[in-house]
């Protein structure tokens, strides 16, 4: 406990640990922190006051328009069926209201046969953690038909993902 909030002092006190490195506040290339921050499907407002306060910390002070210019391009990188087909798989938050409205729909498809994926692929670590479980049990806990059950589990929820992952090589091959 006391090392962790050692570490977490230490990384308040330094930029390195906020959403810009000391280097990037000093360096000023704010279009370029914005196309990135777009890119990867951040909260525009939030980020940027993140950004500012971090900064400030040095004296510094983000070009808002030079990273709004920047974010705008990312933004246009993020709102694409791959790129929600990227956040679903990730597992990350939907952030199709990020998206102007002509982009939303394309987005939210990716993301949502992205998500099933995610969630698939979860199911089948989930099984796999229960069978470690079960194996390291006393035999006398476990009932005899738990061990085939969730074989049998196991099989379907891969044969499932197949599936989906064929859906995704012909989604990828639409756009």
């Amino acid at each position: 406990m006391i090392r962790t909030g050692l570490v977490l002092v230490v990384c308040l006190g330094l930029v390195g640990c906020a959403t810009v490195s000391r280097e990037e506040c000093l360096a000023g290339d704010w279009t370029a922190i914005g196309q990135r921050d777009g890119a990867a499907g951040r909260d525009g407002a939030a980020i940027f006051a993140r950004h500012e306060r971090a900064c400030a910390r040095l004296g510094e002070t983000p070009d808002r328009t030079a990273w709004q210019a920047g974010y705008a391009a990312g933004l246009r990188d993020f709102c694409t069926p791959l790129g929600g087909l990227r956040a679903g798989e990730a597992g990350r938050p939907d952030r199709s209201g990020l998206c102007p409205a002509t982009a939303r729909a394309g987005f939210e498809e990716g993301y949502a046969l992205g998500l099933r994926a995610h969630r698939q692929r979860e199911r089948i670590r989930s099984i796999a953690r229960e069978a470690r479980s079960l194996r390291s049990s006393d035999p006398r806990d476990v009932r005899p038909t738990e061990p085939l059950m969730l074989q049998l589990e196991r099989q379907t929820a891969q044969r499932e993902l197949a599936r989906i992952e064929r859906e995704i090589a012909a989604f990828r091959a639409r756009q």
